[in-house]
Order: structure tokens, then C-alpha cells, then sequence
């Protein structure tokens, strides 16, 4: 009698594995997305700072004082060059700017709320709380 063995998987060892990779595929994707929208968050939020810095490097350097109110355009300088809210802001006069989706709206010095920003019930609320936007939403 000859001793033959096959060199190849069965399809119950295939299906194994192919079971395994959807399962690990379906707990890490939605982590991936979460994330995702998590670090678009962050990014949003990061801007606002850098709107509301640059509105108190705008107001010291040009003598301002409570309840004056920058333009986009007068702000910009204050922002790093080359960046998307820096050319975003210098392409206009206008109060509100538009950046990915979300309104980002320019108070007045000295204000509680010297930027306000808008359009973020975009991110889903399981992923990035209300509380998170609380010191620049209305």
C-alpha cells in the first residue's frame, strides 16, 4: 500500500481563515472610521484656536480694543502661510469663512466667543460630544 498525501488545504481550513479575516475586518474598520472623524474633529477645533490667536495678535498689533471686529482678509496675516485656512481667509473680506464644511465666524475682540463655529453636527455625536465644541459653538 502507497502513503499518499495531498499538499493542498481543505475547504474547511480555507473557510477558517476566511471567517477570521472577516471578523477582524469587521471590528477594525469601524475603529478606523471612528478615528477618522475623531481627528477631522480635532482639526476643526485646532483651527479655531489658530482663528482666535491670530484675532489677538491682529487686535494687539493694531491697537484694538473691545468690540472691534476683524475681516477674514485683515486676519489672514496672522496665519500660517501657504495653509488652507490662511488662503481661505486671504481670499476675502468676508466675516465667515467656509473650511471644509464647517462656517467658521470671526466675533469681536475681547469677546467670550471671539470665533464661532457652525456646521458641526456633521460629526456624529457617538464619536465626537457636544461638550467637545462647547468653547466655540453659539
Amino acid at each position: 500500500m502507497k502513503n499518499t498525501t495531498s499538499k493542498g488545504f481543505t475547504l474547511v481550513e480555507i473557510m477558517i481563515v476566511v471567517a477570521i479575516i472577516a471578523l477582524l475586518a469587521a471590528i477594525a474598520v469601524p475603529n478606523f472610521l471612528r478615528a477618522r472623524e475623531r481627528s477631522q474633529a480635532t482639526s476643526v477645533l485646532n483651527e479655531a484656536r489658530m482663528i482666535d490667536s491670530a484675532i489677538d495678535q491682529w487686535a494687539i498689533e493694531n491697537n484694538k480694543g473691545k468690540n472691534d471686529t476683524a475681516t477674514a482678509k485683515e486676519i489672514a496675516n496672522y496665519l500660517k502661510a501657504g495653509t488652507k485656512l490662511q488662503t481661505e481667509f486671504a481670499g476675502g473680506g468676508v466675516k465667515s469663512p467656509t473650511l471644509n464644511g464647517v462656517t467658521f465666524t470671526i466675533g469681536t475682540v475681547g469677546s467670550g466667543k471671539q470665533v464661532t463655529i457652525t456646521g458641526t453636527t456633521a460629526f456624529d455625536t457617538n464619536v465626537v460630544p457636544a461638550t467637545f465644541w462647547a468653547q466655540f459653538s453659539n
